[in-house]
């Protein structure tokens, strides 16, 4: 009896303390719950393959090096540079935007080892071209750029948007928010009553939460949104890409990667925000085969199977960079036949990569 009612306590502490973890701490932890199939001794020791988002260094470095497969990129240099030009056109009133034509699209590309060099370059020259503090002069109007975070993605940002400002001779305040959607919001609060301000681009975080603020910025600013949309308020433009598009070329690169097949973990920093998710959706499809529907939503706590390829969760790591190097590391040690690792923003490549070396999972560099 004794022995029962100990057995029957553990039980229940444990489901309790299963209970508090919530939602956050479940998407720490492979998602689901899913039990993957035994696995044997041998496949703890088969490479990994990395899939990756963006052109973080590093990334380009293992890709140049063979041990990432590739990447997709987007154009940061752009979107700074787009967002403040447009801001500048509707300020001046110039601007030619209507329903018909408000996504400014820059097109995803693939980068594989063949270019990836070349790529480097480009970046790099455009990153020199927005050295150096924004230009500020007494006097004239200014524009404000508002990024979803702190990366090396957004330097490239806003370097665009430096050269803008130069170019059409326009003030612009930079703001990135170290600490999610509170900071955001009251830096986008800030602004709103700052007069020397006409327009405001931000990457939203959460826009589904935050319309009543993206809300009032658009009704006493030109409001436009980059990289990520918020296409139900009342935002004049999004400048970015198909983030859809863009996970179905991620998923083109899985299967090049691996061609017969295997499990598949993807890694976010959160999902709510838009580009995140059609970007997991986009991959998820892709290698489901499936038709093209960007509308679609999969759960992310549930593994996905295919007829060659399983997804066996989503990851977030809310930002953290620790946190999101501790679900790679986690999601090593648990599924030893992880077949491929896809990183959805630019710092998961990286940390996925530095726990694939940890591990000794790493794919064999190229020849030189």
């Amino acid at each position: 009896m004794k022995e029962s009612l100990f057995l029957l306590f553990g039980l229940t502490l444990s489901s309790l303390m299963i209970g508090c973890n919530g939602a956050t701490d479940k998407a720490a932890l492979p998602s689901g719950g899913s039990t993957a199939s035994p696995s044997s001794a041998s496949d703890a020791s088969k490479p990994i393959q990395v899939v990756g988002f963006d052109e973080h260094d590093e990334t380009l470095q293992a890709i140049i090096d063979g041990e990432v497969h590739g990447t997709v990129v987007q154009n940061p240099y752009m979107y700074g540079f787009s967002s403040i030009k447009l801001l500048k056109e509707l300020q001046s009133g110039t601007a030619n935007i209507d329903a018909s034509n408000s996504f400014v699209d820059n097109p995803a590309r693939q980068i594989r080892q063949a270019n990836a060099a070349e790529f480097w370059k480009e970046k790099n020259t455009n990153l020199a071209t927005g050295e150096g503090e924004a230009e500020f002069k007494e006097g004239r109007k200014s524009v404000a750029y508002v990024t979803n975070g702190i990366d090396p993605f957004w330097t490239i940002a806003a370097a665009g948007a430096k050269a803008a400002g130069r170019e059409f001779d326009v003030n612009v305040l930079l703001r990135f928010p170290p600490k999610g959607v509170g900071d955001q919001k009251s830096m986008l609060e800030g602004l709103l009553v700052q007069d020397d301000v006409s327009g405001i681009a931000v990457s939203p975080i959460d826009p589904s939460n935050q319309a009543d603020i993206l809300n009032q910025v658009g009704e006493k600013k030109h409001y436009i949104t980059h990289d990520s949309d918020a296409p139900n308020t009342n935002r004049l433009a999004y400048i970015g890409m198909d983030n859809y598009d863009a996970g179905r070329m991620a998923g083109q690169l899985v299967k090049e990667a691996l061609p017969s097949g295997g499990s598949v973990m993807i890694f976010v920093g959160r999902l709510g925000q838009l580009n995140a998710e059609q970007r997991r959706q986009g991959v998820i499809d892709e290698l489901l085969d499936r038709t093209k529907d960007s509308s679609r939503r999969d759960p992310p706590g549930e593994e996905i199977k295919g007829d060659k390829y399983t997804i066996i969760g989503t990851q977030t790591d809310g930002f953290d960079k620790a946190k999101a190097k501790q679900n790679a590391q986690d999601a090593i040690s648990r599924y030893p036949d992880l077949g491929c690792m896809v990183g959805l923003f630019a710092y998961n490549p990286p940390l996925c990569l530095q726990a694939i070396r940890e591990a000794g999972r790493v794919v064999k560099p190229a020849a030189k």
